[in-house]
């Protein structure tokens, strides 16, 4: 190789070697924080830390400096991998690692890139392969059940003392129906306003296990039902007790299909899970199957506000100045607060004051195998 390429080779393997001592310091963070401390964050330090060291030698006028350079891809390969399922939750810290990690491999294949042999090459693509395989067969350890802290069939009278005027009970879903939703627990609260115009119905579903099945979700439950999905969109919507913070809900109007009479409904639909909320379903599959990796637990919740249309409304039914939006807004001001101080469980360890200890008995309106 000609000195030219060989300084240049040298200077992105130094650009790869400090991207990957940054990655050290952030995974070094990620793995003494209590939040996250996992065996796959100590092993992101170990692979950090081998790939600077051997980028490092790599840079030195020695025969064997190329294979230090070709050695230095399984570290960089597992700190992207290792990266990759965490920074699923989007917090900064696992996302910013993912960047790192990413930037680290792009100058690591610039600083490999002049390597002339076929061998080293050949190595290089079968430790990649190798970490591959490893990666995809490997299964992360799930995350630890947390009970809720209270049931969610208690919810009902909270809700009633905040909500004057309405009046509504919770109905225990048929035994066949409770088995297809898989829940621990769950609400299913219908609701009629002070002048009998507006219902809504509050369900709430709730499993320990954050990598059980994804409960229905309403656009699919609603349409075999007979409904017809009009429209969907995703709305940012304040969070009632926390300035500056939102939670994206899915908001969807459904008509009624044919021989169904006039019912129409917008509804209000999110999942949370450990804490995170996410509209998304696919992204809550994944963020309920491997987001916690080496936290301490994680669960599964699922919040659903329909408001049915009396007869007689008109205009816009996706206008947010609509009485049914503002019914359901109201709605969730009420319930979002009352499930994260009183019933879910504090994974995040701020001490929420007024819940009670953690269910162990099973409740009309829970399931318990």
């Amino acid at each position: 190789m000609d000195t030219k390429g060989a300084t240049i080779r040298r200077g992105w393997a130094w650009v790869a070697a400090a991207m990957l001592v940054v990655a050290l310091v952030l995974a070094l963070v990620d793995a003494l924080s209590g939040a996250s401390a996992s065996v796959l964050a100590w092993l992101g330090v170990a692979a950090a830390a081998v790939g600077a060291v051997l980028l490092v030698l790599a840079t030195r006028e020695r025969p064997w400096s190329a294979w230090a350079l070709v050695a230095a891809m399984v570290p960089v390969a597992y700190l992207v991998l290792s990266t990759a399922p965490v920074a699923v939750t989007r917090e900064a810290l696992p996302v910013a690692r993912l960047l790192v990690a990413l930037a680290s491999v792009g100058a690591y294949m610039a600083a490999a890139a002049p390597l002339a042999s076929r061998g080293m090459y050949g190595v290089g693509c079968a430790c990649l392969g190798v970490g591959a395989v490893f990666f995809l067969v490997w299964e992360p350890p799930p995350p630890k059940p947390v009970p809720i802290r209270q049931p969610l069939v208690a919810l009902k009278d909270k809700l009633l003392a905040r909500m004057p005027g309405w009046k509504g009970e919770h109905t225990r879903l048929p035994e066949a129906t409770e088995k297809v939703l898989g829940a621990d627990e769950y609400l299913n609260l219908g609701l009629k306003s002070p002048d009998g115009e507006y219902q809504v119905l509050v369900f709430v579903t709730y499993n320990a296990n954050a990598m059980s099945n994804i409960p229905h979700v309403p656009w699919v439950c609603m349409t075999q039902a007979g409904f017809r999905l009009v429209a969907i969109r995703q709305d940012d919507i304040q969070h009632p007790s926390k300035p500056g913070k939102e939670v994206r809900a899915n908001v969807i109007y459904f008509e009624p299909g044919e021989d169904m009479g006039r019912q129409r409904a917008l509804m209000f639909q999110y999942f949370n899970v450990g804490g995170t909320y996410e509209w998304n379903r696919q992204l809550a599959r994944i963020m309920a199957t491997s987001g916690a990796i080496g936290r301490r637990g994680s669960y599964l919740s699922q919040t659903q506000v329909a408001v049915w249309f009396p007869p007689s409304e008109a205009g816009d039914p996706l206008a947010k100045d609509g009485a049914a939006y503002q019914i359901g807004l109201k709605f969730l001001s009420v319930l979002i607060p009352l499930l994260e101080n009183e019933h879910y469980p504090d994974l995040a360890g701020e001490g929420r004051a007024g819940r009670g200890p953690p269910a162990t008995a099973p409740r009309a309106g829970s399931r318990s195998d």
